[in-house]
């Protein structure tokens, strides 16, 4: 096998019931090689591995260090010049991981770059990529006010939405469930941040690549799917993880936030728009009695991502530590 062009890195937590569809089509394929660190499952999922893509190199990890540090540990060992990383809910075929890692050849100014992604339950409306995480970008994707951003780009939001064409564009993030990375990039920028156990790094690491003056490109002609939720396996939690919105705050905080005017206004606005979310999916719930049950979770849900974003100081002194 020729050496790899791509190293693709697989971070598994008890991964057994996705690992096979994300590996399945990348073992073995001339040009990339799989990497996979294990954060210490108990079910199945190194046996899935073993059978499924014998080829990779996979590490084990005695305790379950989250994904940044399982991130940059396995990094070390890649051997191509771009680095993908990959959920083990997310899949892609061989030919656009390859096609992806051309752009870079085209494009010598870019330093990331990401394939649209689908979600296949459908219920998601966002792109996974968009606007940095200012107050503006939050504001008008909690409001709503995103979804004029096909007539006024002014509008566009966090997230980019699935319900606008899309052509192949710079962003200022892409999702790390499926991002690939030039390995120069990479090895300047030191990988990801280790600050939170999960979620966020992702965006951080995107902010210092367009500081380092690289582009980001999402490509509309390489796609992917993402099983959205499906990376870290079973939990004993009936609680929803908060920690999306909370390292998202202690981001915006920690590296863009001027003063603590700005941190309340963001705050703020998320908040809101949480909320907002909250009343909504339980209203839904009093119209749609088959599907109350669902509704009122997902009310649940935001209210509870609410109360905790709320519960956050907003000192962006205390964020900068």
């Amino acid at each position: 096998m020729s050496e790899p062009q791509v190293s693709v890195v697989i971070v598994t937590y008890n991964s057994e019931a996705v690992i096979s569809d994300c590996v399945r089509p990348l073992s073995g394929q001339d040009g990339i090689e799989l990497i996979v660190l294990d954060n210490a499952s108990t079910d199945r999922t190194l046996t899935v591995l073993a059978e499924e893509a014998p080829d990779a190199v996979v590490i084990r990890s005695e305790e379950n260090v989250g994904f940044a540090r399982g991130v940059n540990r396995a990094a070390r060992d890649a051997r191509g010049r771009a680095i993908l990383l990959l959920n083990p809910d997310a899949r892609i075929s061989p030919r656009d991981v390859l096609a992806l890692a051309a752009i870079f050849d085209e494009s010598p100014e870019a330093g990331i770059v990401a394939p649209t992604l689908i979600q296949p339950a459908g219920r998601l409306r966002i792109r996974e990529g968009g606007k940095r995480p200012n107050v503006v970008s939050v504001f008008n994707h909690f409001s709503g006010l995103s979804r004029l951003s096909h007539r006024h780009h002014r509008f566009e939001g966090l997230y980019l939405l699935h319900t606008h064409d899309f052509a192949t564009r710079e962003l200022d993030w892409v999702s790390g469930a499926c991002m690939m990375v030039r390995k120069q990039t990479w090895d300047e920028l030191g990988g990801l941040t280790e600050r939170w156990f999960m979620y966020a790094e992702d965006l951080e690491f995107c902010l210092r690549t367009r500081q380092h003056g690289m582009r980001i490109i999402m490509s509309a002609e390489q796609s992917g799917t993402h099983v959205v939720g499906g990376s870290t396996g079973p939990t004993a939690s009936t609680r929803p993880n908060p920690a999306w919105v909370i390292n998202l705050y202690d981001l915006y905080k920690w590296k863009m936030a001027r003063n603590r005017v700005q941190s309340v206004a963001w705050k703020a606005s998320v908040a809101a728009g949480l909320l907002s979310r909250s009343a909504a999916f339980y209203v839904k719930s009093l119209g749609a009695p088959e599907r109350s049950v669902l509704w009122r979770s997902e009310s649940h849900k935001f209210l509870w991502y609410t109360r905790s974003l709320l519960a956050q100081s907003s000192r962006i002194d205390e964020a900068a530590t």
